[in-house]
């Protein structure tokens, strides 16, 4: 009797499949937010840095052309103001010996701005935490000797932002010298004819473009028509741009969204519900079908009912979701070890738990990373190590050195101090605490455990989806920012063109 041999699967083998598809591809995504995370940081202390760069340049250039004895300062707000002489009409090589104008900067937390007589406030930075200036205090006996000292004005910058779809803070520190030449020839009995010549160095500076990338409320319509025919179609071209990149990346985010696993399989009804994985569908199907149109008229901010506003209320669902889940698996995690109070009266308690929290999230990630890299290729292995995709544990390690940098970049107290090296060896404690609350958080009952099953799938579909909707959010933000700033800069030519027709 022959027997006809069937090809194909059998129901089991195709569960069997789907299930570690979905375990690499959820993985996977893990990665690809891990890697989206470290880019955004970078991002963000690029433009720290190209903020501070752009701050420090205009200081030192207006510093150079400022007049000797106008230099006022305050602190709380930061304001500082002084007549500075202008480049001479015949010479722009030159500054003039008797025109001069006023400019005052102004700090109001984050926004750093800049105007100049007759013309409207520019702001520099967005992102300045704090700033400080000071000038050189002389004793009796140095102002004998060393007079012209008192010329020089120190400014220190602290900038911070954070970074989009990392929930985290990037910080950057900076600081510079630059000297009042006016008074420093004054000061050190000099000719003073050499503040005015020569100065093209100074005439360069000064004319360069000093507005940070961004838009405030400041960069309305009314002073936009200030600006050239040019200058408004540079800034158009600009916020188109922006929305073009918003719009592919936010193509990206759906196609990467509708692919989360949540757990939920079509066939799960009945007593085979997947209620915990049907919520997380629900929320992932919510969060792809908010879109934001590509032009035309936002509802207003205070309305809260633009795009990136709905992906608030989805994420409020999605951050209840892990919540409820996560007081059962972290129990779970840390059988046999003490779990701390985060709600605690005691302060240094529930600042420790936070610890622990951080440590229980740190292993959870690098447990989809190994997962992620087990079904990896040798190629792909290689691809993650050049996107710097480490375990988080291993990023996390700092030596005492590298902590006692951050703390002199960061000038939050004085080096040297004793309340300098008390924060470091605190550091160097939590430090301590978190990796041992990593080594003591225990996850092989995530792979062994069948009555969690489903409730562990829709639990690292809704974290996949938190990273995703946190990433949407914020690229729905810039594209709704480039819109406003388009119907800005068509207000803006509205404006300038009846000026210029008197209709």
């Amino acid at each position: 009797m022959n027997v006809r041999k069937k090809s194909g699967f059998t129901l089991v083998e195709l569960m069997v499949v789907a299930v570690l598809s979905s375990m690499v591809a959820g993985a996977a995504m893990n990665i690809w937010s891990y890697a989206r995370r470290n880019i955004s940081k970078t991002t963000t202390r690029q433009i720290l840095q190209m903020d501070a760069q752009r701050i420090l340049t205009q200081f030192k250039a207006d510093m150079k052309a400022a007049k000797a004895d106008t230099f006022k300062s305050t602190d709380n707000p930061m304001t500082l103001e002084f007549k500075r002489y202008v480049v001479s009409q015949e010479d722009n090589t030159k500054l003039s010996a008797d025109k001069v104008e006023d400019v005052k900067y102004a700090f109001t937390k984050p926004i750093l701005r800049r105007q100049v007589t007759g013309s409207f406030q520019k702001t520099l930075s967005t992102n300045v935490e704090n700033i400080r200036i000071r000038r050189k205090e002389l004793t009796d006996a140095q102002r004998e000797t060393d007079a012209y000292l008192e010329a020089r004005v120190d400014i220190s910058l602290d900038l911070a932002a954070m970074a989009p779809g990392t929930g985290s803070e990037e910080k950057f520190s900076q600081h510079t010298s630059a000297v009042i030449r006016d008074e420093f020839y004054t000061l050190a009995n000099k000719e003073r004819e050499e503040v005015l010549t020569k100065a093209a160095e100074v005439a360069e500076e000064i004319d360069k473009n000093t507005d940070s990338s961004f838009f405030n409320e400041e960069l309305n319509a009314a002073s936009l028509s200030n600006l050239t025919e040019k200058q408004l179609a540079n800034l158009q071209k600009t916020q188109e741009d922006a929305v073009e990149d918003a719009k592919a990346s936010l193509k990206e985010l759906d196609d990467r969204i509708d692919s989360v696993d949540t757990g939920k399989k079509w066939w799960q009804v009945a007593w085979w519900s997947n209620d915990e994985g049907a919520d997380v569908k629900k929320m992932r199907e919510d969060l792809a079908k908010i879109k934001c149109p590509d032009t035309g008229t936002l509802p207003a901010k205070e309305d809260k009912t633009r795009p990136s506003d709905k992906v608030d209320g989805v994420l409020e669902r999605i951050n209840g979701k892990i919540v409820t889940l996560e007081a059962k698996f972290f129990g779970k995690s840390y059988e046999g070890t003490p779990i701390l109070d985060a709600d605690s009266a005691d302060s240094e308690t529930k600042r420790l738990a936070a610890l622990q929290k951080k440590a229980y999230d740190m292993k959870l990630t690098d447990r989809q990373i190994d997962k992620a890299m087990e079904k990896m290729t040798e190629d792909e292995k290689v691809e993650a190590k050049a996107n710097n995709v480490n375990k988080m544990i291993d990023t996390f390690n700092r030596t005492p050195e590298e902590i006692r940098e951050e703390f002199r970049i960061s000038a939050v107290v004085p080096e040297g101090s004793d309340e300098f090296e008390v924060m470091v060896q605190r550091e160097l404690k939590d430090q301590k605490f978190i990796r041992d609350q990593y080594a003591a958080c225990k996850l092989d009952w995530m792979d062994s455990s069948s009555e969690d099953a489903n409730a562990i799938k829709a639990y690292e579909g809704a974290k996949q989806l938190k990273s995703l909707a946190e990433s949407k959010k914020e690229t729905l933000r810039i594209k709704e920012m480039a819109l406003d700033n388009m119907a800005e800069i068509e207000e803006a030519k509205r404006i300038k063109n009846e000026s210029l027709t008197g209709n």
